[in-house]
């Protein structure tokens, strides 16, 4: 990865040195003041991006035409990495042990890695050592750090504005119809008939018009494994459903029970234990919704900024290779980004469920090695150091001196 410069003689050795073997490796392509990256600190990470592009799961379109410039985009994030990284210089950012070891901790557990020997075992088949990963990772706290002491400062949000956005935009925020439902399956491999399952099935329905709960009307046949046990589908929306259940449940009153319907597994006998109407929430239960999202927009504008006035005061000389000579639309599109005042994006749905993270001020979103699990044990490439304007990602690093502040398908979905 990028080193910093020695001193003149060796970027002279460099540049004059004959272009045969190492030597050719050797050859500076990138400097930006007293940092400089190589031919092979490029060719290597032009390796890490094609790498990563690859495990992406993207349609085939989009794979090749990131591979097509994956030359430009390697030397593009080259160029902001070692912009941040003489900044990061000139700050006096120092990362220690401590907090790469925290770092390290927390890539763990988000890979649900439980040991050193794991750890080790699965860096390995991602083509790496600890050590690289430690020097990975203390040149994204640096940068991680840069941003918190220049750019995390000029984000404000002004609440006014959120509330102008919240008026402008209440259907945005609208949020669907949900229904509250439990069900039992009628297993298809029960062993039943078609029509003893029907004869089952409408049994346990009787039984909950009865007056008895949909648990105790299907306990003795769940210990027999001819059904399901009632299982709580919780709060679902139009389209979460399988289509035949959304049809049989949707119009129900509150408190009945569907008709035995055919879907994935079985049999379905749906209760409607509630039931919500569409809503608009209120400001207050949004709130913190919108002021994420702009927090983070606001952030990328801001980081857009800075890294323009970070190459107006650098000293650069670039030199790179035939495929990466277009780098400069890469870094351009780094600056295309919309200042429209609100301009945010809120999910669909019940946008007060989840609210996003937001960088609390004085911190930074985190830019942590991203380490991604194929199988138990097991871990993809580290990605390279991201320097363009970052979403908010977790796990969160903790910065050097800053304090940073689903459940699955149930049957039937």
């Amino acid at each position: 990865m990028p080193r910093k410069l020695a001193s003149l003689t060796l970027l002279l050795s460099f540049a004059l040195a004959p272009a045969l073997g190492a030597e050719v490796l050797n050859r500076v392509v990138l400097r930006v003041n007293d940092q400089i990256a190589t031919l092979y600190d490029y060719q290597q990470h032009r390796e890490e991006l094609v790498r990563d592009i690859l495990h992406r799961e993207q349609d085939a379109g989009e794979r090749q035409r990131l591979l097509g410039q994956a030359g430009e985009l390697a030397y593009a994030d080259l160029y902001r990495e070692l912009l941040l990284q003489s900044r990061a210089d000139q700050l006096g950012v120092e990362v220690t042990e401590a907090q790469v070891d925290t770092a390290i901790t927390q890539l763990k557990q988000s890979n649900n890695i439980k040991s050193d020997d794991e750890f080790k075992v699965a860096l390995a088949q991602a083509g790496m050592t600890v050590a690289q990963l430690r020097a990975q990772l203390r040149k994204q706290l640096r940068v991680q750090e840069v941003r918190g002491r220049d750019v995390q400062g000029r984000v404000k949000v002004d609440e006014e504005d959120l509330r102008r956005y919240y008026r402008r935009n209440l259907e945005q925020f609208r949020q669907p119809e949900q229904l509250q439902l439990r069900e039992v399956v009628v297993l298809d491999d029960s062993g039943l008939s078609a029509a003893d399952r029907q004869r089952l099935a409408a049994e346990i329905r009787a039984k909950v018009q009865g007056g008895a709960s949909l648990t105790d009307a299907a306990a003795d046949t769940a210990k027999k494994g001819t059904t399901s046990n009632a299982v709580d589908l919780n709060w679902v929306s139009p389209g979460d459903l399988d289509k035949n259940l959304e049809a049989a449940v949707w119009k129900l009153p509150k408190g009945s029970i569907s008709e035995p319907v055919q879907a994935r597994g079985g049999l379905h006998v749906v209760q409607v234990l509630d039931r919500r109407e569409s809503r608009v929430p209120s400001f207050a239960e949004v709130q913190e919704v919108i002021k994420a999202r702009e927090q983070e927009r606001r952030f990328r504008q801001e980081t857009a900024k800075y890294m323009v006035e970070l190459e107006k005061k650098a000293l650069i000389v670039a030199n790179p290779p035939a495929e990466a000579a277009n780098y400069h639309r890469q870094l351009a599109a780094d600056t295309d980004v919309s200042d429209q005042g609100g301009s945010l994006s809120i999910p669909s749905g019940n946008p007060a469920a989840a609210p996003a993270k937001a960088p609390a001020p004085g911190t930074t979103p985190s830019t942590a090695t991203s380490i991604e699990p194929t199988a138990p044990g097991t871990l993809t490439n580290p990605k390279p150091v991201n320097t363009t304007p970052p979403p908010i990602a977790a796990p969160p690093v903790t910065p050097p001196t800053t304090n940073p502040p689903p459940s699955p398908p149930p049957p039937g979905m």
